[in-house]
């Protein structure tokens, strides 16, 4: 797992014995990285568009001794009934160009930059669904890997401009990270090592 995924798990603040949600999980790799910050105490629904994919999801979990995952086929566009209001935090890590990881798949530099650009209204139903899930006073992860402003920062101004409950919250990095305290971070291979990567940390209102 590279490094910016796991900074945005820690930039999410979990503690063991959360209820939390991973709404975008296949392959699995915040799920897991979340388990372990919670010490596997508590509870992660972890959830993929795609049938087959809740199969690879349980059997990475289950190589990995972590009982504290449940998997589950979820369209994050669509309400799910009895969950509104249910998870002390939701991981977003939405659909995108994934212009962030060229270095680990170059082929994406070959991708019509034209055929990204219904990215960001689908992250942004995403997110207004996912929104729904978060209890007051719980946090909302949004993070990508790509290092279009379009897919993230505007993205996120969006959301925050439709959802007055919600607000930003500064992330405070690790020592030594390089990483300025910041509500909305953009990681770059240049800078930090990482992939290109996007994180936004928000809190609901109590």
């Amino acid at each position: 797992q590279d490094p910016a995924a796991k900074l945005a798990v820690l930039a999410a603040g979990l503690t063991p014995g959360q209820k939390v949600l991973d709404a975008c999980a296949a392959p699995g790799g915040k799920s897991f990285a979340s388990a372990i910050v919670m010490g596997n105490e508590g509870s992660i629904t972890s959830c993929d568009l795609h049938a087959h994919k809740k199969g690879l999801i349980e059997a990475s979990a289950a190589r990995l001794g972590l009982t504290c995952i449940t998997a589950q086929v979820a369209d994050g566009k669509k309400p799910k009934k009895g969950w509104e209001g249910a998870f002390d935090t939701v991981i977003a890590d939405v659909p995108c160009s994934g212009y962030g990881i060229i270095r680990k798949k170059p082929d994406i530099r070959y991708k019509d930059l034209a055929q990204t650009e219904a990215l960001p209204p689908l992250q942004g139903r995403i997110l207004d669904n996912q929104a729904r899930y978060v209890k007051p006073g719980g946090g909302l992860l949004f993070s990508t890997c790509t290092i279009l402003p379009r897919e993230n920062e505007a993205v996120a101004e969006e959301f925050l401009k439709k959802h007055p409950d919600f607000a930003l919250e500064t992330v405070e990095y690790p020592d030594g990270s390089g990483i300025l305290s910041a509500g909305m971070t953009t990681l770059l291979p240049c800078d930090h090592d990482t992939d290109g990567f996007f994180i936004c940390k928000c809190r609901r209102k109590p």
